[in-house]
């Protein structure tokens, strides 16, 4: 027989249970309960508690079982500013002008409001 099976040879190999050629049997292989380690390592710390990392690693406490709590963000320090809320609020206001001046007074602008 040559390399390749055509389709009707190769059902007469299963139908008559003969070996199919260029078919490696792999055995089963069972490992035995014994040769299973537990892990020492430790689970790579979350990109929110990179700042924990420190004080997980000293306390001895895993890192699922403490709690993270959030830094107050940038932005919301920024905002509360009065020269930003006035600088928003001008934006705004020279943005409603434009998008009126662009609707041309039409009841658009007037939902808008």
């Amino acid at each position: 027989m040559s390399g390749q099976l055509t389709y009707e040879e190769l059902v007469d190999h299963i139908v008559n249970e003969k070996p199919i050629p260029n078919i490696v049997n792999v055995p089963n292989v069972t490992l035995d309960a014994s040769l299973v380690t537990k892990s020492n390592m430790r689970p790579r710390p979350k990109p929110w508690e990179q700042n924990n990392a420190v004080t997980s690693e000293l306390t001895d406490v895993s890192p699922h079982q403490q709690t993270v709590v959030a830094e107050e963000p940038e932005i919301c320090t920024r905002s509360r500013s009065t020269e930003s809320l006035s600088k928003y609020y001008a934006i705004e206001a020279e943005f409603e002008q434009q998008l009126q001046s662009f609707l041309g007074g039409n009841e658009e602008s007037e939902k808008l409001q």
